[in-house]
């Protein structure tokens, strides 16, 4: 019985080795497995991630470059710019040096009044041209023995009985530019008021020297070579105008006075075609008599041609009957009547 029962103790630890050693075997297999399979999975994660980080790092590349491009266009563009400014700078300092000049050349009597002489002689040139006696620049009305004489900045010469209109170019700029200069308004009104007074002055002055009678028209212009100062004067100073009017003094700037005086031009235009209109008359009356003779000599002329038209026809008509004539008498009939006396043949052809 013992023996029995350490038999099956033997066969049962046998049997549990042998299934000791299948379980680790598969055991062993399973660790594999599972190694293998995490493995696979390991590497195939570490793939993946190695690809999305290619991708990640060739994004960041593509990006990285886009930016720098981006970048270096920018930088191009602002240092185009930056020249821009650059050059506009540059020009602005010319303006500001033009605009210091300017000032410099309004700012002094004499200078001021050259610059407005030119203007007007521009102004003058481009409407008249070169054509003659159309007007005068410097032109003196009488001379004074003291030397002062009265000159004209220049003279527009219109038909009769208007004469000449004078034309003085005034430019009172220091009260006009300090009014610009200051804020206070008291001391603005101030300097407006000394303006207009200037302008007044200058009214007075041109109305006195250069409305003659007998010799120029009733009106004269006076000429402020800056558009700004004519539409202050205008816009801002009414009584200014409204006396200017009264003194019988046309304000003008170079925008207003080609019109002026192309309206001048036509005027005299049309006064020289007035001048001419009796000689033209005369003339066209002269050539109407003329026409006249031509028609009747022409109808004479008409007539004759008619008769000797007629005369033709008649004349072809009878050497038409000559030669049919002649063509009836042939040789045969010559022939057969050589011993008949000859018939005449005299009143046939009268037929």
């Amino acid at each position: 019985m013992k023996l029995a029962i350490s038999e099956q103790m033997i066969k049962m630890q046998q049997s549990y080795g042998e299934n000791t050693q299948k379980s680790m075997a598969n055991l062993n297999d399973f660790q594999m497995k599972i190694t293998e399979s995490l493995q696979s999975q390991i590497d195939s994660l570490n793939k993946r991630l190695e690809d999305k980080m290619a991708a990640l790092d060739k994004k960041v590349d593509d990006k990285l470059a886009e930016g720098f491009k981006s970048t270096n266009e920018s930088m191009s563009a602002v240092r185009e710019r930056l020249k821009v400014i650059d050059e506009a700078q540059k020009q602005m300092e010319g303006l500001g040096k033009e605009i210091v000049s300017i000032k410099n050349v309004l700012d002094g009597n004499q200078t001021r009044g050259q610059y407005g002489e030119y203007q007007l002689d521009m102004v003058l040139n481009s409407v008249f041209g070169d054509a003659p006696n159309c007007y005068e620049l410097q032109y003196t009305f009488k001379k004074a023995k003291d030397g002062n004489d009265v000159r004209a900045d220049a003279v527009v010469f219109m038909p009769e009985p208007n004469k000449m209109i004078a034309i003085d170019s005034k430019f009172p700029f220091s009260n006009y530019s300090r009014i610009f200069e200051t804020e206070d308004k008291d001391e603005k009104e101030a300097l407006k008021s000394e303006f207009a007074s200037d302008v007044k002055k200058h009214i007075t002055v041109i109305k006195d020297k250069y409305i003659v009678d007998g010799k120029t028209a009733p009106e004269a212009f006076m000429f402020i070579p800056n558009d700004g100062v004519f539409a202050f004067i205008h816009h801002d100073l009414p009584a200014v105008v409204d006396y200017a009017r009264s003194q019988r003094i046309i304000i003008a700037s170079p925008s207003t006075l080609p019109a002026m005086l192309v309206t001048i031009n036509m005027i005299r235009i049309d006064s020289e075609r007035a001048k001419n209109a009796k000689i033209i008359s005369e003339q066209l009356g002269k050539l109407g008599k003329e026409f006249e003779m031509f028609g009747r000599e022409w109808e004479q002329l008409s007539d004759r041609l008619d008769k000797v038209s007629n005369t033709k026809e008649q004349l072809t008509k009878r050497v038409g009957k000559i030669s049919n004539r002649f063509n009836q008498i042939s040789v045969s009939e010559i022939g057969e009547t050589e011993n008949e006396p000859i018939r005449q043949i005299g009143p046939e052809l009268e037929d």
